[in-house]
């Protein structure tokens, strides 16, 4: 490479000439670079695996077992817990103990257990205590559990006629529902490691985006500069190093472990689960990690060729940044709004701290004036898009209500910032478009000078960067805090008589753990014992399920899919509601609800629906809750 400075000043800029193919250092340089970052966190040991297990996993036993044994490959740590769950009814269980050189753990079952399906799960670590593995192991007790029947039980499994039904005997399972909703599909933002990452993988991002865009608008001039092929390179280690601590906070986040395990690739792919937020920090990723093809080779951008490549790629990873909040209304105009707002931002900040710590850092030719001028003609367009954008969002997720949550007093803080920030960069724009009009050359008091004006509206900017990032851990006035969760199964039952109107919904339409969310639409109080009944078609393996509902009137109750209802069974199920109204004790009018096998397809399974049931109550003097099964 040749090499040309300026004289006699040594403050100008040394230009440098760079050849079309990248040199083979720099070539080897990027691939080592990125692979051992890529590659870094998979350097941890395996996690420990099961040797064998009794109960053996899948295994049916015809009488309850007295202890669970656990044979691992490796060396247990202080940390090993088991928890039990039988029919999703948890079991408790005392401490677990070592033996066999600390590779077998063993857990007393103080109780026999109820038949059905239980569920184990056990999580340990290694010898030095860091998390080494966690995992589950099911089993089936054949034993025929004690009779216990309620009120609500005899008249479930009794037509108006006197007949029974035709279904298995009817056992109970599961707790109180859940009386709020649990987090799913969602990044949970916080402070820490996540908004750290956020901040620097933006600023990276935003710094080699801007800086590419002033390139190929205004100054091909700056890829002949050793000095603006550092700062890309630099810009896009800060963009990868900060996108690799997000992403594994947000991995972290979602699977509800510690960031250490957050760092290992695999956890990553666990965002693809997360929702759109999730889904755009892996993308992030991966954009980052293909723009170093730009960013060692920033002459790329002025190819024909690959100008189109070298700017789409960024730009990508720029867009991933508007994903991150695609709640609230209107949610596709919003997820527009923020792909546009982290463009135009991504220009404007870029392009400004590509200005004061390269374009400004010292006197130089025309070429240096004309990058000024162009990035003032850009900037313009940029902020115009910025501040419309932001507004736009700001009105969706806050409204009127700005000074009613943190959420719309941190946005109050962001208009200034962003007002301060404009008010700076028009008045040095103005100047620089007055003084360097005529000009041929940036001298040196003119770059000082421009300098500290242009350095002030990064900062600010930096500023507005972080206020930004921590907003995305707020609620807006117009987004509810509760997650979006998508309802394969919709019922609503009604019961005219005693006023009682339900509506019933389940996370799966196919056998497997299914969330529930049960919503009272009416009676508004006086309900007691209210229960959700599922009755499985005619089988050997599972009974009815009785999901008692601690509601007294109006009101939502929800079950997560994580300890959902067992429905393990395909077929016809039969839904009905039992409760006790000012009306009498209710059974609701069954319907029928289909759940198909582990394929997706349909089974040849029928049951018949009996008459509903309403007892009166004479001369009701209290409320009398039904027994729970």
């Amino acid at each position: 490479m040749s090499k040309r400075t300026s004289v006699p000043n040594g403050g100008r800029l040394a230009r440098l000439r760079i050849n079309r193919p990248m040199s083979a250092t720099a070539a080897a340089f990027t691939a080592v670079l990125i692979g051992l970052l890529t590659l870094l966190p998979g350097v941890a040991h395996a996690e420990n695996e099961v040797v064998t297990s009794e109960p053996a996993d899948g295994t049916t036993l015809a009488t309850s077992p007295t202890q669970i044994v656990i044979n691992f490959t490796e060396e247990i740590g202080e940390l090993r817990i088991v928890s039990l769950e039988c029919n999703t009814d948890p079991i408790t269980l005392p401490a677990p103990t070592l033996s066999g050189n600390s590779r077998v753990m063993t857990v007393a079952i103080p109780d026999a257990l109820p038949r059905g399906l239980c569920v184990a799960t056990w999580r340990v670590s290694d010898s030095d205590g860091e998390p080494n593995g966690s995992s589950l192991l099911s089993f089936t007790v054949d034993a025929e559990p004690a009779a216990t029947t309620t009120p609500a039980d005899e008249d479930a499994n009794t037509s108006s006629n006197g007949s029974t039904s035709a279904s298995a005997p009817a056992t109970t399972s599961g707790g109180d529902a859940e009386t709020k909703t649990v987090a799913l599909n969602r990044v949970e933002t916080g402070t820490g490691p996540l908004w750290l990452g956020r901040v620097l993988s933006t600023l990276g991002i935003a710094a080699v985006f801007g800086a590419l865009v002033l390139i190929a608008a205004a100054w091909p001039e700056g890829v002949e500069y050793l000095i603006t092929v550092r700062f890309l390179r630099a810009a896009w280690v800060l963009a990868l190093i900060g996108t690799v601590l997000f992403t594994s906070a947000a991995a972290a986040a979602v699977t509800g472990s510690s960031l250490g395990s957050g760092f290992s690739p695999g956890a990553w792919f666990d965002l693809l689960d997360a929702g759109w937020a999730g889904r755009a920090a892996l993308f992030r990723l991966i954009f980052v990690i293909a723009s170093a093809w730009v960013a060692f080779r920033p002459d790329r951008v002025l190819d024909p060729a690959t100008q189109a490549a070298a700017l789409g790629i960024p730009a990508l990873a720029v867009a991933m940044i508007g994903v991150g909040r695609v709640d609230g209304s209107l949610a596709a105009l919003g997820l527009l709004l923020g792909i546009a707002h982290a463009l135009a931002m991504a220009i404007w900040l870029g392009g400004v701290i590509l200005l004061t710590r390269v374009v400004l850092s010292g006197p130089g030719d025309e070429d240096l004036v004309h990058a000024v001028r162009g990035f003032a003609r850009i900037s313009v367009i940029a902020i115009v898009v910025t501040i419309g954008t932001g507004l736009a969002q700001m009105l969706r997720l806050d409204g009127s209500d700005l000074f009613g949550s943190a959420h719309g007093l941190w946005t109050v803080l962001k208009v200034l910032l962003v007002a301060a920030m404009v008010f700076v960069g028009l008045s040095a724009r103005q100047f620089a478009q007055k003084r360097l009009n005529r000009a041929h050359e940036l001298t040196v008091p003119m770059a000082d000078r421009l300098r500290r004006a242009f350095g002030t509206e990064a900062a600010i900017g930096i500023v507005t960067l972080l206020a930004s990032s921590w907003l995305l851990s707020l609620t807006p006035a117009n987004v509810t805090a509760e997650p979006s969760i998508n309802y394969a199964i919709t019922r609503t039952i009604l019961v005219p008589e005693a006023d009682l109107d339900v509506t019933v919904k389940l996370t799966r339409n196919s056998v497997g753990n299914s969330g529930l969310e049960v919503t009272i639409n009416s009676p508004a109080e006086g309900l007691t014992g209210l229960e959700v009944m599922l009755t499985p078609p005619y089988n050997t393996v599972t009974g009815a399920i009785v999901q008692p509902v601690p509601l007294p009137g109006a009101g939502v109750a929800t079950r997560s899919e994580s300890v959902g209802l067992p429905i393990i069974v395909p077929g016809d199920w039969l839904l009905r509601i039992n409760a006790q109204t000012a009306a009498g004790v209710v059974q609701s009018d069954p319907v029928l609800i289909l759940i198909l096998d582990e394929t997706g397809a349909t089974p040849t399974t029928s049951i018949t629906i009996p008459e509903p049931i309403l007892v009166p109550i004479e001369t009701p003097t209290s409320p009398t809750s039904l027994a729970e099964g």
